[in-house]
């Protein structure tokens, strides 16, 4: 059976910039784990009815709902707490399939904060606290729970968010959230050798830049997308039926940003 996990920043990013090629994963009955670096969580401000733990919850319920449509089965899950590296995770599996989600809970950015992640990768010693209280991480205890996971799936591959989404900038001057390129730089960190080298076979996909590209996703496999899509926004009070309409039909991963076993990794200097 084949493996993969995909390592993911928030609780959409996988359903939005990611899928159909997920989703083509859960349907053939493949072993599939979705890692969620952060808890995707926002902050109070007047208006929003969610906030905190409470709206990390809903993004949750949505990524279940979601997945139980990619599988086409019942929206049942057990609760698995799995440990990696000494650190025991809230791990979900999708009745009757071979779908695992794990959450970390690690503090996500939103507007001028730039988020753990970020925190994490650019100071050693600063301690990420997940927001569900369990222990907190530094830079090295992150990569090596990280690597931990890789190593104990042993996934034919992986898939990461873009590295250099810094320099993915769009029509109006935006590069990629924070989180992503911080989450897939991590990882990638972590997704070596002692000497540097890529462990397992790596795929980057591009994130809110698709949005400008051309559509590539059609028939069959846009309608899944779409449908599965449709089980999660309604969670996430923070969407609109009309959100992310626009990469629907996109999906990208650059042949330029694929990392073979063997190749050198070495993370982006200007980040």
């Amino acid at each position: 059976m084949s493996k993969t996990i995909s390592f993911i920043a928030h609780q959409d990013d996988d359903l939005l910039f990611m899928n159909p090629d997920i989703a083509s994963d859960v349907q053939a009955g493949w072993e599939v784990w979705i890692v969620y670096l952060t808890a995707g969580e926002v902050g109070y401000k007047p208006g929003r009815t969610h906030w905190g733990m409470d709206y990390a919850d809903l993004r949750i319920q949505g990524a279940r709902a979601a997945y139980a449509r990619a599988a086409k089965v019942a929206n049942s899950w057990e609760y698995e707490p799995r440990t990696f590296a000494g650190r025991q995770l809230a791990t979900n599996r999708l009745n009757g399939t071979n779908v695992h989600l794990v959450f970390t809970f690690i503090h996500a950015a939103e507007g001028a904060d730039n988020g753990d992640l970020y925190r994490m990768l650019h100071n050693s010693s600063f301690v990420a606290k997940p927001i569900d209280g369990r222990p907190g991480y530094t830079k090295s205890q992150f990569q090596a729970m990280l690597k931990s996971i890789i190593t104990t799936v042993n996934p034919d591959f992986i898939r990461t968010q873009s590295t250099i989404g810094h320099r993915e900038i769009d029509s109006n001057g935006n590069p990629d959230h924070i989180d992503h390129i911080s989450g897939a730089i991590l990882t990638a960190n972590a997704a070596v050798t002692t000497d540097k080298k890529t462990l397992v076979r790596r795929d980057e996909y591009q994130n809110y830049i698709i949005a400008e590209y051309e559509e590539n996703v059609w028939g069959y496999w846009r309608d899944e997308k779409s449908a599965i899509w449709d089980q999660y926004w309604p969670k996430d009070p923070e969407l609109q039926p009309w959100s992310w309409q626009n990469v629907m039909g996109r999906q990208y991963r650059p042949e330029g940003r694929i990392f073979f076993p063997g190749t050198p990794w070495v993370p982006p200097s200007d980040f």
